[in-house]
């Protein structure tokens, strides 16, 4: 229903609403996300997330950075978790972040909070997304590891617990290394490199 309502067929984009013509970021991230979009508009709703990149507020960047995730533009993913502009963490970090803020920076929101986990996407994308380290089962006891890591990356590690016990992940020489705790056990592999 939502589809039949918003979809512009000829532009291969979602409208903002039935009346509008206007198709933004926000609607075509979440249809992206929810896996709404039909084969043939996905190129192009990815085109528009290109486009405007990280122009969301920063809850929205979960959904907008696992959209891509699910629908395979992991380059994407990675190109806007470590993008340098005004709506990104990195602004964040210059000026003077040690946790996640409620918006892209200070100034961009007047009661803006220092500490806001709903800015925290890149954990969650990183591990799952990038690293590729995914629960097979609940409980931790398959692990799924399927890796996007981008060519241009020399080093990466990641170390995390697990009910099971502490997973880490390691590339180096163009090679992923996932090491898991006792009674884990791998589901899925996969060395796909961007």
């Amino acid at each position: 229903s939502y589809r039949n309502a918003v979809y512009d067929k000829e532009r291969k984009l979602f409208r903002d609403s039935t009346v509008s013509m206007h198709t933004s970021l926000h609607s075509n991230m979440l249809p992206l996300f929810w896996g709404l979009v039909p084969e043939e508009a996905v190129n192009s709703v990815v085109g528009l997330i290109r486009e405007k990149k990280l122009n969301c507020g920063v809850y929205n960047a979960y959904f907008l950075l696992k959209g891509l995730a699910k629908a395979g533009f992991h380059d994407l993913v990675y190109e806007l978790l470590t993008g340098a502009g005004e709506h990104s963490w990195a602004n964040m970090i210059r000026e003077g972040a040690t946790t996640c803020f409620e918006a892209w920076g200070k100034d961009q929101k007047w009661n803006t909070s220092l500490c806001h986990p709903w800015a925290s996407a890149p954990i969650s994308v990183i591990i799952e997304d990038i690293a590729g380290i995914r629960p097979g089962k609940p409980g931790w006891d398959e692990v799924i590891f399927t890796p996007h890591i981008p060519e241009s990356l020399e080093y990466m590690c990641i170390e995390f617990e697990t009910i099971k016990g502490k997973i880490r992940m390691e590339y180096k020489d163009g090679k992923p290394q996932i090491y898991l705790p006792d009674h884990c056990s791998l589901l899925t592999t996969s060395n796909r490199i961007f």
